[in-house]
């Protein structure tokens, strides 16, 4: 079916505008009482509600995610292969979509000697990954074997590991961390005496979806 083009129907419009404008300019000041009033135009502005929560989980259900929460076990004792997952819930509970991004770096780190006498790095041998999924459910089924874990993709915890993620007004969207010493790392990370230890910083930001 061909769509008619309204070509005439402007055309005329403007035909009709035409000869209104003639009109007035024809009969003088006669008119001129009647273009004295003016029309005022209001326009309401809403602010927006920028809106971003975050849980984690405790092992039965999520829970606020605050400034004093240790979301990694403290005294946990990496070998090769020991990994630890935590998982964050992130709420986009405003009126705006945004992109959240969740972020890791190393704030602190004591340096140990290893059992050949050598100076290291405890973060220089574990690696971080970052994940998501739009379910509590998919996000632990991704993560529940060792061999999905291997799969992952790591970073070094000398870099920066993020990851961005969109999310609508009303969604929400689960985030896995995955904190795991290689077993490829030999008793280089073995330590003599005094043990290391790295701090952690955790960072979830959100910035708004512009839009196109």
């Amino acid at each position: 079916m061909k769509i008619k083009k309204p070509y005439k129907k402007i055309a005329l419009a403007l035909s009709l505008c035409f000869i209104i404008v003639w009109s007035v300019l024809g009969t003088g000041t006669s008119l001129a009482w009647f273009s004295d009033t003016s029309k005022e135009v209001n326009n309401i502005f809403h602010g927006a509600d920028f809106n971003m929560d975050v849980f984690y989980y405790d092992g039965t259900d999520y829970q606020p995610l605050t400034s004093d929460t240790k979301l990694f076990d403290d005294n946990a004792l990496y070998e090769p292969g020991y990994t630890q997952i935590v998982y964050l819930k992130i709420e986009n509970n405003g009126t705006l979509p945004f992109y959240f991004n969740t972020a890791i770096n190393v704030r602190e780190y004591k340096v140990a000697t290893n059992v050949w006498g050598q100076e290291f790095n405890l973060k220089d041998y574990l690696r971080f990954a970052i994940t998501s999924a739009d379910t509590h459910d998919e996000m632990v089924a991704t993560l529940d074997t060792r061999e999905e874990i291997r799969a992952l993709k790591t970073e070094a915890l000398t870099s920066y590991a993020t990851q961005k993620v969109e999310l609508g007004v009303g969604e929400e969207a689960y985030v896995a961390l995955v904190l795991r010493m290689p077993e490829s790392v030999d008793n280089v990370a073995n330590y003599d005496k005094t043990s290391p230890w790295v701090k952690l910083g955790v960072t979830v930001e959100a910035t708004q979806k512009l839009n196109q």
